[in-house]
C-alpha cells in the first residue's frame, strides 16, 4: 500500500469516476485503474463496484474511506514536518562522573550556565574510571569531574582543582561518636567498617580505605557498589561508613565526623583545552566561584 493508491482511491470516491480521477491526477486512466485494483487485491476485497455507467462505493468501500484519510493525512503532515531544513539549536555540553551521587553537586552550576546560554542541553556519562579518562582522550566528554589521582603515571589532560574535601567517619546522628570533633583509629577499630568496592572506587579514596582497614578482619568489613549502600546500611546501624565529605550532599540524618590523620582529597575538574569550547570556559569558571566546598582563596 502506498501514497498513491491512497489517492487514487479517495479521488474516485469523491468523483465516482475513472476518467474524472484520472485528470485530478494527471495520469491516464489505466493508471489509476491498475493502483486501484493493486490496493483491492492487497486488501483482499472489492473497494468500487463498477458498470458501464457508473461507479459506486462498496460496503468494504465505504469502510476503507476513513481509514485511507487518516492514513494520508499523516504520511502528509509527516513529509510537511521535513519540508524546510530542522535547525537544532540545541548546544549539548558533555559531563563525566565516577558516580550518580557526584552528580548532585552540579545542579547550581548548570542552572547559572543556562543564565548564560539558555539553549544549553547537557548530557552525563557516569561510567568506570579509566574508561571515562578514555572518553575525554577522544573528545566524546567536555569535562570529567573526578578526585586527583597521583599514582596515575600519565595525567589525563589538564587538571583544575575545584575543592578539598575531608574524609569522614559518617554515623547516624545522636550516637555517642557523632558527638566527637574527630574520630581516632581507636574509635575505628571499636566499629565495623562500610566502605566502597575497591573496583568502584577512585585510587586515592581507596589508598585512605586500605590504610584504615590494615590490620582488620574481613567479618569486620562491608564492601558496598555505591555511597548511597553505604549509607543505607549505616542508617541501618550496621558500622561507620568512609567517604568523602562534601557537605552539601550531607544527610541531615547522619553525622560526618573528620577522621584523623588522614589528608583531604582534591577534587577537580580534568579537560583537554578550553580552546573552540565557550561551554567548558563557562563551566570552569562558573565551578572556581560556586563549587560546593571549593577551597578558600
Amino acid at each position: 500500500m502506498n501514497t498513491f493508491q491512497l489517492a487514487c482511491f479517495l479521488t474516485v470516491a469523491e468523483t465516482l469516476s475513472f476518467v474524472k480521477a484520472a485528470k485530478q491526477l494527471h495520469v491516464t486512466q489505466p493508471a489509476v485503474t491498475h493502483q486501484i485494483r493493486s490496493l483491492e487485491e492487497e486488501l483482499n476485497t472489492q473497494l468500487f463496484r463498477r458498470t458501464t455507467r457508473a461507479v459506486e462505493l462498496t460496503q468494504e468501500g465505504l469502510l476503507f474511506l476513513n481509514d485511507a484519510k487518516n492514513v494520508l493525512d499523516i504520511i502528509t503532515l509527516a513529509k510537511k514536518r521535513f519540508e524546510a531544513p530542522v535547525v537544532d539549536k540545541r548546544q549539548f555540553f558533555s559531563i563525566g562522573c565516577h558516580s550518580h551521587n557526584e552528580m548532585h553537586l552540579l545542579p547550581d552550576i548548570l542552572r547559572r550556565m543556562t543564565e548564560s546560554c539558555p539553549t544549553l542541553h547537557p548530557l552525563f556519562q557516569v561510567i568506570p574510571f579509566q574508561h571515562l579518562y578514555q572518553l575525554l582522550e577522544e573528545g566524546t566528554v567536555d569535562v570529567v569531574t573526578a578526585f586527583r589521582e597521583k599514582e596515575q603515571k600519565k595525567e589525563t589532560g589538564i587538571y583544575r582543582e575545584l575543592a578539598q574535601v575531608h574524609i569522614a567517619g559518617v554515623l547516624p546522628a545522636g550516637r555517642p561518636l557523632a558527638e566527637k570533633e574527630a574520630l581516632d583509629r581507636n574509635d575505628l577499630l571499636s566499629q565495623r567498617l562500610i566502605l566502597l568496592d575497591p573496583q568502584r572506587c577512585p585510587d586515592s579514596l581507596n589508598a585512605v580505605q586500605h590504610e584504615l582497614t590494615t590490620g582488620r578482619t574481613v567479618s569486620d568489613l562491608f564492601l558496598c557498589s555505591s555511597a548511597d549502600v553505604c549509607l543505607t546500611l549505616v542508617k541501618a546501624g550496621f558500622g561507620i561508613a568512609i567517604q568523602p565529605d562534601f557537605p552539601s550532599l550531607r544527610d541531615p540524618a547522619l553525622a560526618y565526623i573528620p577522621i584523623e590523620g588522614v589528608e583531604p582529597l582534591s577534587y577537580g575538574a580534568y579537560y583537554k583545552s578550553v580552546t573552540g569550547n565557550p561551554l567548558l570556559k563557562l563551566f570552569l569558571q562558573l565551578c572556581r566561584d560556586n563549587f560546593p566546598g571549593r577551597p578558600e582563596l
